[in-house]
């Protein structure tokens, strides 16, 4: 018996250890595929990253850089990007290494791939066990290798998106919800809030994932108490304490970005982002097309059948199931229907309910059938799902015809063969803006902008790449404002024909016609406008990719007030949407660099502002405009209190002028205030027909402005 018993513990333990030097073996196996498919592909790219594909990296590497200059000064720069749209929380992971191998983007992508991508395909694996009630091992394996045979649970990665770290924590809390359903654990309720509000915290986006989670638990636990409904109050007793733990599971996670990031989480309840980022939200059949596209039909045709087989003959776990259906249609209905955004990274939202209907097909394939039409299935899947890789990764899916949309959406490597020509091009636009003066680019597509320019100098100009002050905002009609500043400032535009706009079959898509401002910017030069009469054109001209051609011009006198008013009327007259984030008053001649976002001009309330002039301004303008293009009648009172910055300021002019859409001076108003008076303003304008009120600051003897006469006009308000 004895001797019965030590051959049943060794072979036990034997069995577990070699249980764990198979999965050792399997998954060094599987960080040495990410690591070589990384490489690979990153080393295969010959581009300029811009927007979005480099966004991140950029953060990275310059906390990296500040993290060996003074480790205080980053720990202030993350502290403080808490109260911005993006934080750098999400890229600290990746510093160590970042720190370590150096800025190059191979090392950004494989921290990527290895911090968030590797555990994002285990976490997968161990929800398929929680799903799949059969041999857990191997469903686990099976899992992360179907993850990671499928093009988008890297694409987002390799173009540089870290969105799959947010990711991670929405899969936690799955996993711990599937763990106990009905959630007796009293553990689990504040691990999954804090999991969903880490997520959140990490990219706002995510917020759909917890709503969808959250969504997806309330209406389960309406489903079991239509099912289980009976005359006792035990149903309605389950329902109420599941209602109570979704509070609390709400709470946790509405507590947690709290305390992470207040200042975000002001932003987001005061910011209405629908409207703002209308113009990233796509038709419902092109978004449907594009997502369907992304994974390829024959993809979503297996996941389809892996669910809805798997339910019907009971294969799948019943609750795991159902919760994972509920949780991915309304992932489909936020994504597809109610916001209907096409950049990649937000399909992370869907890529764990494919893999986990693949995984589904795949083992109710093995349970279901046998023999060689179980081998014929298998292998056919494998081999599609190979392909379906190979043409999802690889220039080799770089074909269309009517059978490409079978397989998923092609994203290889990025190559650019006019890589050598953008770079001369910056380095000509470095020269003639020697002296960091502002370069308007009238372009902004995937394949040409400002911020492409920018990113081309950080790769020649890698310790001073800022002081290229090349921009294209406002250039997303939804989000952003009339031109007027930039144009008003600028000393040179880059000009790109034929017009660059974003395609919808871009891979940084927008919605058509969401590019009216900037489109204006290039009209206003194509038809030679009065503003562009303020400028001659250069003889240096650049030809890139697709046919498009660089021109410059450089400014040759200021731009006048009543050009700049012609320039206001003909941008709204052309431009029929009112800018996302265009206010009443705007400012027109301080540089966008010194008040970015227009800090200088503020909302107060619904009828107030606050005017400013930033007191690191030393441009030494004789004078300051603003322009008030709301609503004006026959007569207009303008009331406000005005407080200098520095008491050793003279004295200043301000002067209310009331124009037409000419620029025509209808009726005028000007008072000197001093340092240390009342400063209270009340000024009165009459006539008729005034579309606009320009206010002009300059000194009381017309001298130069400079930092030592700034001033803030606090509530602002014209009556009318």
């Amino acid at each position: 018996m004895e001797n019965n018993s030590f051959l049943k513990l060794f072979n036990t333990k034997f069995y577990s250890q070699y249980a764990f030097l198979i999965d050792s073996i399997i998954l060094l196996t599987i960080v040495f595929i990410i690591i070589a498919v990384t490489s690979i592909y990153v080393s295969t790219e010959h581009t300029i990253y811009w927007w979005d594909f480099v966004g991140y990296q950029n953060a990275a590497n310059n906390l990296t850089n500040l993290f060996r200059a003074s480790p205080q000064t980053a720990i202030d720069d993350i502290l403080g990007s808490l109260f911005q749209q993006k934080n750098y929380l999400i890229t600290l992971p990746f510093i160590p290494l970042l720190y370590i191998l150096g800025n190059e983007r191979i090392v950004y992508i494989l921290s990527i791939n290895l911090l968030y991508l590797l555990p994002f395909s285990l976490l997968l694996g161990a929800i398929a066990t929680k799903l799949i009630p059969l041999h857990s091992r191997w469903v686990f394996w099976s899992t992360v290798v179907i993850a990671l045979l499928i093009p988008m649970t890297w694409s987002p990665n390799l173009r540089g998106y870290p969105d799959t770290g947010a990711t991670l924590f929405i899969l936690l809390a799955i996993l711990i919800y599937l763990q106990n359903i009905r959630l007796t654990s009293w553990w689990q309720i504040p691990i999954v809030g804090l999991c969903l509000g880490i997520s959140i915290v990490l990219r706002r986006h995510f917020a759909y994932s917890a709503i969808a989670f959250l969504c997806a638990i309330s209406f389960q636990a309406i489903i079991n108490f239509l099912t289980t409904f009976k005359s006792s109050n035990t149903s309605l007793k389950k329902l109420l304490d599941t209602a109570i733990k979704v509070s609390l599971i709400s709470l946790t996670c509405f507590l947690t970005i709290s305390i992470l990031a207040w200042g975000f989480l002001q932003n987001s309840i005061t910011e209405d982002y629908r409207t703002l980022y209308a113009a990233w939200s796509l038709s419902i059949p092109d978004i449907f097309w594009r997502y369907a596209c992304f994974y390829g039909l024959i993809t979503v045709l297996l996941v389809a059948i892996g669910f809805s087989v798997g339910i019907l003959t009971k294969t799948l776990v019943k609750s795991s199931a159902i919760f994972i259906l509920l949780f991915g249609t309304f992932s489909l209905v936020e994504w597809l229907v109610i916001l209907r955004y096409g950049n990649i990274h937000y399909s992370l939202h869907l890529t764990p309910i494919v893999v986990l209907g693949l995984a589904a097909f795949i083992w109710i394939t093995i349970h279901i059938f046998s023999g060689k039409t179980r081998l014929i299935i298998l292998s056919m899947a494998g081999i599609y799902l190979l392909i379906n890789l190979v043409f999802g990764l690889t220039a080799i899916g770089k074909f269309n015809n009517s059978l490409r949309p079978l397989f998923a959406t092609n994203f290889s490597p990025l190559v650019r063969d006019d890589y050598d020509e953008v770079l001369r091009l910056t380095d000509y636009l470095n020269k003639l803006a020697a002296n960091q003066e502002l370069v308007y680019v009238a372009a902004s597509s995937n394949q040409f902008s400002a911020n492409l320019l920018r990113n081309a100098n950080r790769i020649i100009n890698p310790e001073s790449w800022s002081q290229l002050k090349a921009i294209s905002k406002p250039h997303i009609d939804s989000r952003d404002t009339y031109p007027l500043p930039e144009l008003v400032e600028a000393e040179y535009v880059v000009f790109a024909h034929p017009f660059q706009k974003v395609l919808l079959t871009d891979e940084q898509v927008l919605k058509p016609g969401q590019q009216d401002l900037i489109k204006f910017v290039y009209d206003a030069f194509a038809q030679n406008l009065p503003i562009a009469q303020d400028f001659q054109k250069l003889p240096t001209e650049f030809v890139l990719d697709g046919g498009i051609t660089v021109s410059f011009y450089q400014r040759i006198r200021p731009t006048s007030v009543a050009t700049a008013v012609q320039t206001l009327s003909a941008m709204q007259k052309q431009i029929l949407q009112h800018p996302g984030r265009q206010l009443d008053w705007m400012s027109l001649n301080q540089s966008p660099y010194i008040t970015y976002n227009y800090s200088a001009v503020s909302q107060v309330s619904d009828n107030g502002y606050k005017l400013m002039t930033d007191p690191s301004d030393v441009t030494k303008q004789i004078s300051k405009y603003f322009i008030y293009l709301g609503q004006l009648s026959s007569k207009a009172k303008i009331t406000g209190k005005l407080k200098f910055i520095n008491p050793e300021c003279e004295g200043l002019s301000f002067k209310f002028s009331m124009l037409d859409e000419l620029g025509n001076l209808i009726d005028t108003s000007l008072y000197n205030y001093f340092p240390g008076a009342a400063s209270d303003f009340n000024f009165s304008l009459v006539g008729r027909n005034p579309v606009y009120l320009i206010l002009e600051n300059s000194t009381i003897n017309n001298d130069e402005l400079t930092d030592k006469c700034g001033w803030i006009i606090n509530n602002l308000i014209v009556d009318y």
